[in-house]
């Protein structure tokens, strides 16, 4: 494993040194009030790449012995502009309008919170309403169904009294029979 990595170390080596801008990478910022030019080297004689605007963010490849720097934009193109129009910090006409621009994305997160807030409690009142409706509803079915079980328990009652007294008829209705019976000689029901 060790045999590896020293292995690796030259090329390593070789390509930090033949790619600085990997290694002194800095971002950087269009500043003033105006447009910069960003061309292909480090002359205003040379052709313009891109138009620069104050806030647009560069990164810093290198710096030249003259007044340029060589930058980056994040799209990849690769040029030359006057190293005093770059700063480390954001210009303040740039970060005012990136706050602003923060206010307002806010702003319609805040609306779009208030209105599902709306929705929200529109839905928890008619949750409400709806759990109340049912509330009663479970009263009442309560109510009937311990109505029924006591009307079941009465009938119940009732069938089994039924049954009692008509049994006893029966027994009683047929103990008189037989007493008539055993009086009177030649019937004989049993």
């Amino acid at each position: 494993m060790g045999y590896v990595v020293v292995r690796q170390l030259p090329i390593l080596i070789v390509l930090v040194l033949l790619f600085p801008a990997f290694c002194h990478a800095q971002d950087l910022y269009v500043s003033g009030y105006r447009e910069l030019m960003l061309r292909t080297g480090p002359h205003q004689s040379n052709k313009i790449v891109a138009v620069l605007k104050t806030g647009d963010a560069v990164t810093l490849i290198r710096e030249t012995e003259d007044d340029y720097s060589l930058v980056a934009l994040p799209d990849g193109r690769q040029g030359y502009v006057a190293k005093a129009y770059l700063t480390e910090q954001i210009p303040t006409a740039h970060r005012v309008q990136l706050l602003e621009d923060q206010v307002a994305r806010q702003n319609q997160e805040l609306a779009r919170l208030r209105e599902e807030n709306t929705l929200l409690q529109v839905a928890r009142e008619e949750t409400q309403r709806t759990a109340t409706e049912q509330k009663a509803q479970l009263e009442t079915i309560t109510i009937e169904r311990n109505q029924l079980q006591q009307n079941s328990r009465i009938s119940s009652f009732l069938a089994g009294a039924g049954v009692l007294l008509i049994g006893w008829l029966l027994g009683w209705t047929r103990l008189r029979l037989r007493r008539k019976s055993q009086r009177r000689p030649g019937l004989n029901f049993s």
